[in-house]
């Protein structure tokens, strides 16, 4: 499995607003609750965020990262065998889109030397 890049894009439309909206938010009052302008909230929601502030966004309405997303039909559809994510070990990034990405993955730290030093 070969290393990938450190940054992972997310792609799709947030449903923030519509969450706020459920909520009874308004959108000045969540951005001073979790510690950012309205404006900052506004460009992150229209741009391409940051990790940390979807994190962020997300811990202040109780959901998780993924939960900030609407399901569209570009989004491949989730099933047991779909399996998207970066994994962090070791100081390398692993991109894992398939179980098999997975399962190699979990291979190689069962195998590797690397990951026995502290068990």
């Amino acid at each position: 499995m070969a290393r990938q890049k450190t940054e992972c894009s997310i792609e799709g439309e947030l449903i923030v607003k519509q969450l706020l909206e459920e909520r009874g938010l308004l959108m000045k009052d969540f951005a001073e609750m979790i510690g950012i302008s309205r404006e900052s909230l506004t460009r992150a929601l229209k741009g391409n965020p940051q990790y940390s502030t979807l994190k962020a966004i997300a811990d202040g309405l109780g959901v998780s990262v993924p939960e900030l997303f609407k399901e569209s039909d570009t989004f491949v559809k989730k099933t047991t065998e779909d399996i998207h994510g970066c994994i962090f070990i070791g100081g390398e990034s692993y991109l894992v889109s398939s179980r098999k990405d997975l399962e190699e993955l979990v291979d190689k730290i069962n195998t590797d030397n690397y990951f026995r030093i502290n068990s």
